[in-house]
């Protein structure tokens, strides 16, 4: 990170003066929690899908769609923290894609059963939430949120290939 992307924030003391003797905290850029406020927003919005996934599914698809449910919320949780740590409030709201991810579910269970049959919708939106992480990646992030991004990432592509290739194989 450079210096000009840097925000220091003052510790102070409940009085509200700066205490020297307690060390600055360097928030992100405003560039880069923009970036890690899209993956939120991406990941409240599959976690609008997956209720309603978990919802409808078939008990055989359930655990899947569970796991996918928890990994997500865990993250949410996750990146949520490191927005409030570093002073941005993280809107619980999701996007309009949210919505639209409960429709398409609720509509697909009145055809169909909710199944394996979805994992290719499954791996698009998945995709969509990697391509936010890669975003917030390749900025200058501190390393604490370089880390969590890494493990989000992993965490993502080892229950895709976990999944993805159990429901097609």
């Amino acid at each position: 990170m450079t210096a000009q992307s840097e925000t220091r924030l003052k510790p102070q003391h409940a009085s509200g003066t700066v205490d020297a003797s307690i060390p600055q905290r360097i928030a992100p850029a405003p560039k880069c929690l923009d970036l890690i406020a899209e993956v939120h927003t991406r990941v409240l919005d599959s976690i609008a899908g997956f209720e309603k996934v978990v919802e409808k599914a078939q008990p055989d698809f359930q655990p899947i769609a569970k796991a996918f449910l928890a990994m997500h919320l865990r993250h949410e949780t996750e990146l949520a923290n490191a927005l409030i740590t570093s002073n941005r409030d993280p809107s619980a709201d999701g996007s309009v894609f949210g919505t639209v991810n409960r429709a398409a579910v609720e509509i697909k269970s009145w055809f169909e059963d909710v199944t394996d049959k979805i994992m290719d919708q499954v791996k698009f939106a998945e995709l969509h939430i990697l391509d936010a992480y890669n975003d917030a990646q390749s900025a200058s992030q501190s390393t604490e949120i370089q880390s969590l991004i890494t493990a989000h990432i992993k965490d993502i592509d080892a229950l895709m290939s976990k999944h993805i290739v159990s429901a097609k194989g």
